[in-house]
């Protein structure tokens, strides 16, 4: 079994427990992509994603960006994968991630979906953790519905450096083309020393955002 056949199996089990017979037709769906992606995913270095690969997430695929290779974090343990990349100064995270959209059929317009969206953003304070901005916005360039957000964060928690370390974040979430009721994520980090250079990170998120292809849809 393929590893994205495997992510494909347990995503459609985690979409059947947390379902009622309205999703049935998502759930036949999510099964017949299952084999669509086992037979497009080949197997890789899963300690060595180098930058420019695709790599196959659950029901939608994405090329890795910048100029250093990746590691999984997480890949093939539920709805979601995730990669990272440690550097000197730095370090990156790559989620993708799908989850069941409104409860009663998917938003009509990018402009709703971006006003429930800000609607659920927790604003609640975390201990350690300082929201230094914060923005989202309708982006139909990537697709029907689809709206992007960005963080700037201050992060002290499990520091063993003097200071703080910062937080940028820049992510994407549209309704997946081939199943309905269905959305994906995807948010692209960096977490960086005070002192690192600055990069903007938004550059390599557009990246993986136009690189996303949707499995199932032609």
């Amino acid at each position: 079994m393929s590893f994205a056949q495997d992510i494909l199996n347990k995503l459609t089990i985690t979409i059947l427990i947390n379902s009622d017979m309205s999703n049935v037709y998502t759930i036949i769906k999510l099964l017949a992509l299952t084999l669509i992606i086992s037979g497009c995913a080949t197997s890789f270095d899963r300690t060595n994603i180098r930058p420019g690969e695709r790599v196959y997430g659950p029901a939608v695929s994405v090329v890795v960006p910048t100029e250093k290779s990746w590691f999984a974090v997480d890949y093939g343990t539920g709805n979601r994968i995730k990669l990272s990349q440690l550097n000197y100064d730095d370090s990156y995270s790559l989620k993708v991630a799908v989850n069941r959209g409104p409860a009663f059929g998917m938003f009509e317009s990018a402009q709703a979906h971006l006003s429930a969206y800000r609607e659920n953003v927790n604003d609640d304070a975390v201990e350690g953790l300082i929201v230094h901005g914060r923005d989202s916005w309708a982006a139909e360039e990537y697709g029907n519905k689809c709206i992007t957000y960005a963080e700037q964060l201050e992060d002290w928690r499990g520091r063993n450096n003097a200071g703080p370390a910062l937080v940028d974040v820049y992510g994407l979430v549209c309704p997946h083309r081939g199943l309905p009721n269905i959305l994906v994520n995807v948010e692209l980090s960096r977490r960086y020393e005070v002192n690192a250079p600055r990069i903007n990170v938004q550059n390599y998120a557009e990246q993986v955002f136009k690189s996303i292809e949707y499995a199932g849809v032609d």
